[in-house]
C-alpha cells in the first residue's frame, strides 16, 4: 500500500500557511507605517530646529498687521529659507487679519506625499489669550486631510505635528 497524503492533509497545511502570510503581511505594514512615521518626525524636526536658531539670532517672528506685512512676511521667509530652513517654503495663505501666515513646502513633501505646512502666528499679542510668534510645523499624516481645525484643543487626529512655543 502506498503512502500518501490526504486531501484533509493538504487543506489544513495551505490553511496554516495562509495564516501565517496574512499575519507576516500585517506585522510588516503596521513596520511599515511606523517607519514613514518615523520619517516624518525627523524632518519636522529639522525644521524646528531651524525656527529654533532662527529665533535665537532674530527673536519671535512678530509682524505688525499694516500695509508692509507681506513684505516683511517675505523678508523673513527669504531669510528662513537661505539659512535656517532644510527645506524651502513658500507663503500658501495669510490670514484676512493679518495675524497669521500659512507656510507650505515647495517641493519637499512628507512620506504620504502631502506637503509640509507651518503656520505662524505673527500678531502683537496684546490680547491675553494670544500667543505671538507661536509656529505650528505639521504634516497632515497618513489620512492626507488636515486636522488643523482642532488643533487649539490639542486634539491632532493622525496629523504628525510639532509646536514650537515662543520665548
Amino acid at each position: 500500500m502506498k503512502k500518501a497524503f490526504t486531501l484533509i492533509e493538504i487543506l489544513a497545511v495551505t490553511a496554516l500557511c495562509g495564516i501565517l502570510i496574512v499575519s507576516s503581511a500585517i506585522s510588516l505594514n503596521k513596520v511599515w507605517q511606523n517607519n514613514q512615521i518615523d520619517v516624518c518626525e525627523s524632518e519636522l524636526r529639522e525644521i524646528v530646529n531651524g525656527f529654533k536658531s532662527y529665533f535665537v539670532d532674530y527673536g519671535n517672528i512678530v509682524i505688525s498687521d499694516d500695509t508692509n506685512y507681506e513684505t516683511v512676511l517675505s523678508e523673513t521667509l527669504n531669510t528662513l529659507n537661505r539659512q535656517y530652513l532644510p527645506y524651502e517654503f513658500a507663503v500658501d495663505s495669510v490670514a484676512d487679519n493679518k495675524r497669521s501666515a500659512s507656510l507650505a513646502s515647495k517641493l519637499k513633501t512628507d512620506p504620504w506625499n502631502g506637503k509640509f505646512k507651518i503656520h505662524i502666528y505673527t500678531y502683537d499679542g496684546e490680547d491675553k489669550e494670544s500667543t505671538s510668534g507661536l509656529v505650528v510645523v505639521s504634516s497632515n499624516g497618513v489620512d492626507t486631510k488636515s486636522n488643523l481645525s482642532t488643533y487649539k484643543d490639542n486634539d491632532y487626529g493622525d496629523d504628525i505635528v510639532a509646536i514650537i512655543e515662543p520665548n
